[in-house]
C-alpha cells in the first residue's frame, strides 16, 4: 500500500509538472500573440518598443549585452507591465480552476510554482539570451542545433510583418509546436514590409523619425524592400528625401 501511494504521488507530481509546462507554453504563446494584436494597444505598444525601436531593422539582432525595452517604464526586473498584468490574471484563473476541481493543495502549490517558472525560462531568460553573442548554449553540442534553430525562427518573427502592421508568425520562443498547431509557423524570412511597418508606427504612436532611420538602413541592407513597381510612387512624409 505504501508503495502504491508513493507511485501515485510520483505520477501526480510528474503529471502536474508536465501539465503546468504545457499550459505555461500555451499561455505564453497566446499572450505573445495578443501583444501583437490591436486588442490592448497600451500593452502592445510596450512590447513593440522592443520590436521596432530596440531590435528593429536598423539594429543588429545580437550584441554583447541585452538591450532592455523597459527603461523608464514599470517593470519587475526587465519584465514589463504588458507581460506582468495578463500573466497575473492567467495565474489567478488557473488557481481558481484547480480549487474548483478539488486538486490537492500540494499539487496546487507545485503548479503555481511551475506555471510562471516555465514562461520565465522561455519568454524571459531564453528570449533575452537569443540576443547575446556567444551565448553558452551555442557551445554545447547537445543544445547548439536546437538553440540556433529556435533563435533563427525568432529572428524571422522580428522581421515578419503583414500589410496591416502586425507581426503574425513564430510566437513561440524555444518551442514552436503551438505555432504549428495554430498555423502561425514559418521558416523563411520575408522582405521587409514597409507598408506594414508604417501602419504599426502610426497605430502605436511610435516616433516616426525612427521609421525614417529604419527605412534608410533597410535600403542599404535589404535591397529587395523597395523594387520599382512600374508606376510612379506617391510621395510620403515618412520617406527620407536624401541620403
Amino acid at each position: 500500500m505504501t508503495h502504491e501511494r508513493f507511485q501515485a504521488t510520483f505520477v501526480g507530481v510528474v503529471a502536474t509538472l508536465v501539465g503546468s509546462i504545457v499550459v505555461g507554453e500555451l499561455a505564453g504563446y497566446w499572450l505573445h500573440r495578443l501583444l501583437h494584436s490591436a486588442r490592448f494597444p497600451v500593452l502592445s505598444r510596450g512590447h513593440l518598443i522592443h520590436h521596432f525601436l530596440i531590435y528593429g531593422p536598423r539594429q543588429p539582432m545580437r550584441a554583447s549585452e541585452y538591450h532592455d525595452a523597459t527603461d523608464n517604464r514599470f517593470s519587475v526586473g526587465n519584465v514589463g507591465l504588458e507581460w506582468l498584468a495578463p500573466s497575473g490574471i492567467i495565474l489567478l484563473f488557473f488557481w481558481g480552476v484547480m480549487v474548483l476541481l478539488g486538486m490537492p493543495r500540494a499539487y496546487q502549490i507545485l503548479a503555481l510554482c511551475a506555471l510562471p517558472a516555465w514562461p520565465l525560462l522561455m519568454f524571459n531568460y531564453l528570449h533575452d539570451r537569443m540576443r547575446l553573442e556567444n551565448f553558452w548554449m551555442t557551445r554545447v553540442p547537445l543544445l547548439k542545433t536546437w538553440f540556433l534553430n529556435a533563435r533563427r525562427l525568432h529572428d524571422i518573427h522580428h522581421r515578419s510583418v503583414n500589410n496591416e502592421g502586425f507581426m503574425d508568425t513564430n510566437f513561440g520562443i524555444g518551442f514552436y509546436f503551438f505555432d504549428r498547431f495554430f498555423r502561425t509557423m514559418t521558416r523563411r524570412h520575408r522582405p521587409l514590409n514597409w507598408t506594414g511597418y508604417r501602419a504599426a508606427i502610426q497605430r502605436y504612436g511610435l516616433d516616426e523619425t525612427e521609421l525614417v532611420s529604419l527605412r534608410r538602413c533597410s535600403e542599404a541592407l535589404f535591397h529587395k524592400s523597395d523594387k520599382p513597381s512600374g508606376r510612379p510612387r506617391e510621395s510620403s512624409p515618412l520617406r527620407p528625401t536624401r541620403d
